[in-house]
């Protein structure tokens, strides 16, 4: 071979997009040119290999495989038909075991709708009648009453009482189509009142008066039409009562 030839052969080698394996002990175990699938003894034939692989690789569908739909979730209530129309349903979700609620025979809220604390103790009852609320009763968690709201017309109307947890009425406060209204009596432990406020038609506060227990009246406190105090009157039981300038300042 001349020298001319031997670099004309390096070169097409060069060149070649397949490799040459001439080294059995690079794992080729014989001489020739690396195809796709094996060692060929010419270029060509190499090629060809990767063409071919190149257009057998179709894709094949694979066949459908049938999977069947998740189950539905556990029912969250266990309802029953009432003899009037509608539903009594009982709530099955843990943490709500005890509450429940009623319907009429338009899916409407009819009758009680009990809410629980997770231990199941009752937390509140709401009236309903045909989709309306009525009385709202909360309680504490040791099943004594926390307060009753009555309702009409979907506000807060009429006396709405707050107590204490150990059962004794702390306050009560008239509302009149959800502002309040009227007066408003605070009492203390043993019942006696200790504070009363009467309350203007724009839900602001007008009036406060503070008892002692003897239940004499020992200040009088008077608001503007912005709820700011306007005045003090301080009163000293048996005396006269007096009345103290007050700067005008939010009620707290």
């Amino acid at each position: 071979m001349t020298k001319q030839t031997t670099i004309l052969t390096l070169v097409l080698a060069l060149a070649s997009p397949v490799a040459i394996a001439c080294n059995p002990a690079e794992g080729s175990g014989q001489c020739g040119y690396l195809g796709a699938d094996g060692i060929y003894n010419s270029r060509i034939d190499a090629d060809e290999s990767y063409q071919r692989l190149y257009y057998n690789n179709t894709y094949i569908e694979p066949a459908p495989v049938y999977r069947p739909p998740p189950p539905p979730p556990p029912p969250t209530h266990n309802c029953t038909a009432r003899e009037e129309g509608g539903k009594l349903c009982a709530d099955t979700r843990p943490g709500h075991i005890g509450s429940s609620f009623s319907t009429n025979a338009a899916g409407d809220f009819d009758g009680p709708k009990a809410e629980t604390y997770p231990d199941g103790t009752l937390k509140r009852i709401t009236n309903y009648h045909n989709g309306e609320v009525g009385e709202v009763t909360d309680y504490y968690p040791n099943g004594t009453i926390e307060s009753v709201m009555p309702h009409q017309n979907g506000e807060i109307h009429g006396t709405v009482k707050h107590y204490r947890e150990n059962g004794t009425l702390e306050y009560d406060i008239t509302y009149c189509n959800g502002e309040t209204c009227g007066e408003q009596h605070n009492y203390d432990e043993q019942g006696n009142i200790v504070k009363i406020i009467r309350w203007g038609a724009n839900g602001d506060a007008e009036e406060q008066r503070d008892y002692d227990e003897q239940g004499n009246i020992v200040k009088i406190t008077r608001f503007n039409a912005n709820g700011d105090v306007e005045s003090v009157q301080e009163i000293t039981p048996g005396s006269q009562a007096h009345a103290t300038a007050k700067k005008s300042r939010r009620k707290s």
